[in-house]
């Protein structure tokens, strides 16, 4: 087994701020595009339970993104403390994030699409399937990411799990998946690294390819935004 119970240096503590950052990102991606939902649906009556759901998500999300941007790792983590430390206690905090994504996204693509149909009956004032596919896109690399970050310091404990990623795994023990052949990126497996700076190089990467993830996202919720303004103006 690799030692990894190397201490964090600042630049890896830079680098983890930088994963701060990404979910900040990732989070405001929503509360903004929420937020503009959230002004339309005022003009449907029949929506007021659904708005008013949606307005405690943004708050929750709102906090979770206040917290991010209180965080600061090199100042509370420098001096000694193992990365181990710092790593379990900011990847709580992620998965705390990631499970109420998770009920957000079901919210947004299932219950609220349904009552939305049903109360209008109108299939245009839901989050449509080519943005569907950018918020499970999305939210699959954050919680492989999260993963990524504790097993990659051969850290295995079980209340640092995403559902998900559980539910993922377990499907794939039942149907007897090659998880070294799987397309799937939750079951893809986690490689343990040998130093500070290899962990630093890959957390960097990783940071980039959330940064891609958020970017579509966005343009995806841009999109969105812009229809949504369309057809609600037009029920005026």
């Amino acid at each position: 087994m690799k030692n990894v119970t190397f201490p964090a240096n600042e630049n890896v503590l830079k680098s983890l701020q930088l994963a701060i950052q990404s979910y900040s990102n990732y989070l405001s991606s929503y509360i903004d595009a929420l937020n503009k939902y959230i002004s339309h649906q005022r003009r449907v009556s029949t929506l007021r339970f659904e708005r008013a759901t949606l307005i405690k998500y943004v708050k929750k999300l709102r906090f979770f993104n206040e917290e991010l941007m209180s965080m600061d790792m090199v100042q509370q983590y420098r001096g000694g403390n193992l990365i181990k430390t710092a790593v379990c206690s900011l990847a709580s905090f992620f998965i705390r994030c990631l499970e109420v994504m998770d009920l957000l996204n079901y919210y947004l693509t299932q219950s609220l699409k349904n009552e939305t149909i049903s109360k209008t009956l109108n299939r245009d004032l839901v989050v449509s399937e080519d943005c569907v596919v950018f918020l499970e896109s999305t939210y699959r690399h954050y919680v492989k990411f999260t993963q990524w970050m504790l097993e990659a310091l051969d850290i295995h404990d079980a209340t640092l799990t995403v559902e998900v990623l559980q539910f993922a795994r377990k499907c794939a023990k039942e149907d007897g998946l090659d998880l070294e052949e799987t397309d799937d990126i939750l079951l893809q497996e986690v490689g343990v690294v040998s130093s500070a700076s290899e962990y630093q190089e890959l957390l960097d990467e990783w940071c980039l390819v959330l940064s891609e993830q958020y970017m579509g996202l966005t343009k995806a919720f841009e999109a969105e935004t812009t229809r949504w303004s369309e057809i609600f103006e037009g029920r005026k």
